[in-house]
């Protein structure tokens, strides 16, 4: 019985990695932005139709595609993770209020989900694989000069 506990204890350390995770969870929802922002740039006229249809200025959809694709691709390599977490979940909950909140969780469950994800890398950070990594391992704080201004140290 111990040697079976030793070897989950030896097999949980060994897969305990916050920042490999968060890589996982940067790419997967990366992946999601950018691909939906790249079929929105090879059909803007319609974007750009479906905001005006929402009431919104069809400048919006020009927006929305754009932040979609470059900050997909920022999500991927870890830059300005903390930025873009709050511009996509800011996005998809506009976009859960745009298209009907009435209409239930099952409408809307890829947008409420993305966005409870970007909320979270928001505030989790882009980990140690990243291009750009932010936020200071001590305090947590974006762009913390971590010799002089930082209140860990």
């Amino acid at each position: 019985m111990q040697e079976i506990k030793d070897w989950i204890n030896w097999a949980s350390r060994f897969c305990l990695s916050r920042s490999l995770g968060l890589l996982l969870i940067r790419i997967s929802v990366g992946l999601v932005f950018l691909m939906h922002g790249w079929m929105k740039i090879h059909n803007i006229p319609m974007v750009e139709g479906m905001f005006v249809h929402f009431g919104l200025g069809s400048w919006v959809g020009d927006f929305i595609a754009w932040l979609e694709v470059i900050g997909g691709l920022a999500m991927i390599l870890g830059i300005l993770t903390r930025v873009f977490g709050v511009l996509f979940g800011i996005e998809m909950l506009v976009a859960v209020f745009l298209t009907g909140v009435g209409r239930g969780y099952q409408a809307h469950e890829l947008e409420i989900f993305l966005m409870l994800v970007a909320f979270g890398l928001a505030l989790a950070g882009s980990g140690k694989y990243s291009l750009w990594k932010m936020e200071c391992d001590d305090c947590g704080g974006m762009l913390c000069d971590r010799g002089t201004t930082c209140p860990a140290k």
